[in-house]
């Protein structure tokens, strides 16, 4: 039913099943309205039967997504609710917004109005725990479970296992995996059927002529194994599903996707997921984000800008070239935290007790107050609120040499906080090693963003602020 590996994202079933989840939360929004008006009574049902229609379609648009079906098979269901309320929200705000064109704001009432805003995120909780519940049932019968088999395996494939396993909604049992390598890495707790000698013999039930299995996985690397001709061979001749998994490091490029380009599909490394309107929401979450911040900090950032000027001689406001977005350099601002020194000269990372380091300094580095003055980057829009940390312009041309992939952090804007900073990577890098983890990071982000990951990483990065050992 709710295939998040079982359908693609463009195939019919797959539209179905996203039309039909956008139904149920659309019929969720319209009879939440619809009991509220009946409960109240006494309400210009004329002006709010064009607000139910309005809201129904709305609703089935909104919640129609491929990511949102997906987000249903997550086990961990209160992850919905940042997810369900924004789209809420839009639906709310678009009914509105239609009142106020054909003036009828003033006919619907406000009890009514403010009541459907605050019980319907609860109504579309429930409808989204029936759709699991429905989900879980159907399921429970093996019978309309797929059986599947993995063949060649690689680290995405064990990522794939993994994800299957923790998606009881998307219907597949794989029973096991074929693998020539006695090194290789398959996930974990998986069975090993055989090499891929085997495969044919296993895979062909001797009396039907028939598949053993419903879907087969194979997994792509730099260079595959002759069998693997013979095998997908008798694939084409065959009902069974066949999905080909790329190594992430295939072609020694980090993060291969599948996307989709002039309606072609393709394999990207780290594509940007910021490409046309897709970067909108990006923007918006920016400036809405650094002018409330900057609002709502004027005061800190007051008595912070006096503290530095009275903590040593110099310049409130430190100055200093970065590589922005595509490699392009920026100039971003901090408040000064060392003796005043010329920015233009070499940099060299802070290091724990740092003699540059004033005392007042020490105490916004450890606290990251001195990071706020990105808040004007922010709303320039060379930078971000979330993206990987910007690093001075010596550190990148000497650790693109160093670090697999490191340039590729520069697909999206660098960001005040980061997934790197709030998984410890935050602050001095000693070793190549916490370099390349803190890039691996920076690209995991890059692969997975989402507006609800940013808000994620925003709430994180509070707890990381004060006493981080790693900022000095």
């Amino acid at each position: 039913m709710m295939g998040q590996v079982s359908y693609g994202r463009g195939t019919q079933p797959s539209q179905v099943m996203t039309a039909m989840v956008g139904i149920a939360f659309g019929v969720a929004v319209t009879m939440t309205l619809v009991a509220i008006i009946d409960y109240y009574g006494n309400t210009d049902l004329d002006a709010f039967g064009l607000r139910i229609f309005i809201a129904g379609l709305a609703s089935i648009i909104a919640f129609s997504s491929h990511r949102l079906l997906n987000s249903l098979q997550d086990r961990r269901f209160f992850s919905l609710i940042p997810t369900l309320t924004i789209r809420w929200l839009v639906v709310f705000t678009l009914v509105l917004v239609s009142a106020y064109a054909d003036k009828s704001t003033e006919r619907l009432s406000r009890v009514v109005m403010l009541t459907w805003l605050a019980i319907t995120p609860l109504s579309l909780m429930l409808t989204a725990a029936s759709i699991r519940l429905f989900g879980a049932f159907f399921y429970s019968n093996p019978a309309r479970r797929r059986k599947a088999v993995l063949i060649w395996s690689n680290s995405a494939c064990a990522d794939l296992i993994d994800s299957l396993r923790r998606t009881p909604l998307a219907a597949i049992d794989v029973v096991g995996f074929f693998d020539n390598r006695n090194d290789s890495r398959p996930p974990s707790g998986l069975t090993r059927l055989g090499n891929l000698d085997d495969v044919t013999e296993w895979l062909v039930d001797p009396k039907t002529g028939r598949l053993t299995v419903d879907v087969v996985f194979i997994g792509l690397n730099t260079k595959e194994p002759p069998e693997l001709a013979e095998i997908i061979a008798i694939l084409q001749d065959s009902t069974a599903s066949t999905y080909f998994v790329p190594e992430s490091l295939i072609f020694g490029m980090p993060g291969i996707q599948l996307r989709e380009m002039a309606g072609k599909p393709v394999l990207a490394s780290t594509e940007t997921p910021f490409i046309g309107l897709a970067a909108l929401p990006k923007r918006i979450l920016d400036l809405m984000g650094a002018s409330l911040g900057l609002i709502l900090l004027s005061p800190l950032l007051m008595t912070v800008a006096i503290g530095v000027k009275l903590s040593s001689p110099g310049p409130i406001f430190f100055k200093q070239k970065r590589y922005g977005v595509a490699g392009k350099p920026i100039s971003i601002y901090k408040f000064r935290s060392m003796k005043d020194h010329n920015s233009e000269g070499p940099v060299i990372q802070a290091t724990q007790r740092d003699n540059r380091v004033t005392s007042f300094g020490r105490f916004i580095r450890s606290t990251s107050i001195d990071e706020l003055p990105q808040l004007f980057n922010v709303l320039i829009g060379n930078m971000s609120l979330v993206g990987p940390r910007p690093h001075a312009v010596e550190h990148n041309e000497l650790y693109r040499k160093l670090v697999h992939g490191y340039m590729l952090r520069h697909k999206i804007k660098p960001g005040i906080t980061g997934w790197a900073q709030v998984n410890g990577f935050r602050g001095e890098t000693e070793t190549l090693e916490k370099m390349q983890r803190r890039v691996d990071l920076d690209l995991y982000y890059i692969q997975h963003w989402s507006v609800w990951l940013d808000l994620v990483i925003l709430w994180k990065t509070v707890g990381v602020l004060f006493g981080d050992k790693n900022a000095y």
